[in-house]
């Protein structure tokens, strides 16, 4: 070997090991994603909302090679204090779940600038340039479910056929349910030319499932063949009420079938809010850097934010005549010939 040809090789060593060193530096610079999620309430696993939400994030988790903390307490005051937590730990991103969270996010979000903050199901009341908010137009799957509730109600009693629904809070995310679905009782009874009663009352928390089961209860007495649960545990109970009675039920949130396998047999269908897409899909735009602060979110039945779970067990028993009425009203809505009245 000549002199040229070794002190080539001597050098081509030494780019190859400044190369090696260099991506090592590079490497050991690059910090994990740190991704906050908190809540208000008992378990982030309650078989509905929360429990989305947490799927949306532990998948995005895995797929990004994330840091995640979750945080749940049922305090109602302490959520300025909650989120500054965070911050001053200085998390990349802090997702807070429910409307609850707005004014501590808008106030939290001007004293955090390098944080991003994600409001869920509900609109910043002041945009900040570092916060998204996640909204769904859930009015437009309980319509139709409205009008399947109102179906099946008329032909399991026809002489006194009714449906009921229980709501946790009465608060514009849970009205937002509830009254389009009266609608679309409406819509059916209109169309069919019949009368089919409701009833039902909200009681005024997410986590008290016995009173969701007396709810229940009371409007079982009352002649309800089919009982609609909208919130946490207090719609998780109404569902189970409605079983024990032997009455049909509508869930929430997600496809309550497979999350909520205690009331399988019972669910018609499930109004459902894709959380887990709409926050995986916030996240994902994080870590790609194209986290818009200021812009909204909006899960619909155009885009498949929002739409009605399958009916399962209940495939064969629903006509056709009647499966088709239904995608025509989701077509209504779509193009903006029905509308929900919300």
């Amino acid at each position: 070997m000549n002199r040229s040809t070794t002190v080539f090789l001597v050098l081509l060593v030494c780019v190859l090991l400044f190369t090696v060193s260099c991506d090592k530096v590079v490497n050991s610079s690059q910090k994990k994603i740190h991704v906050a999620m908190l809540a208000e309430g008992i378990t982030f696993d309650d078989m509905a909302f929360l429990e989305s939400c947490k799927t949306g994030l532990e998948q995005a988790k895995m797929d990004f090679d994330l840091e995640c903390e979750y945080d749940i307490d049922t305090s109602t005051d302490h959520y300025q204090k909650r989120l500054e937590y965070f911050g001053d730990r200085n998390f990349d991103l802090i997702i807070a779940v429910g409307y609850m969270w707005n004014n501590a996010v808008a106030y939290v979000a001007k004293n955090y600038m390098e944080t991003g903050f994600v409001m869920v199901d509900a609109e910043l009341s002041e945009p900040q340039s570092n916060a998204v908010s996640i909204l769904f137009d859930v009015d437009e799957a309980a319509y139709p479910l409205g009008f399947l509730s109102a179906w099946w109600a008329f032909n399991q009693d026809a002489e006194n056929p009714a449906v009921g629904f229980v709501g946790a809070l009465e608060i514009p995310q849970i009205r937002q349910f509830i009254e389009p679905y009266l609608n679309g009782v409406e819509y059916y009874n209109q169309s069919y030319r019949n009368s089919v009663a409701y009833y039902g009352d909200y009681a005024g928390t997410f986590i008290d499932s016995d009173l969701g089961g007396q709810i229940a209860d009371s409007i079982i007495s009352l002649g309800a063949d089919v009982i609609y649960g909208v919130g946490g545990l207090t719609g998780d109970d109404a569902l189970l009420k409605a079983k024990e009675h032997g009455k049909q039920g509508i869930g929430v949130d997600v496809d309550q079938y497979i999350s909520f396998p205690e009331v399988s047999d019972i669910l018609l269908s499930s109004a459902m809010k894709g959380l887990d897409h709409a926050i995986y899909a916030v996240v994902e735009s994080y870590v790609e850097d194209n986290f818009n602060g200021g812009d909204v979110y909006t899960g619909n039945l155009a885009n498949q934010g929002v739409d009605l779970a399958p009916y399962h067990d209940y495939e064969s028993h629903i006509p056709d005549s009647v499966k088709l009425e239904i995608e025509n009203i989701k077509a209504g809505i779509i193009d903006g010939s029905i509308s929900t009245g919300w």
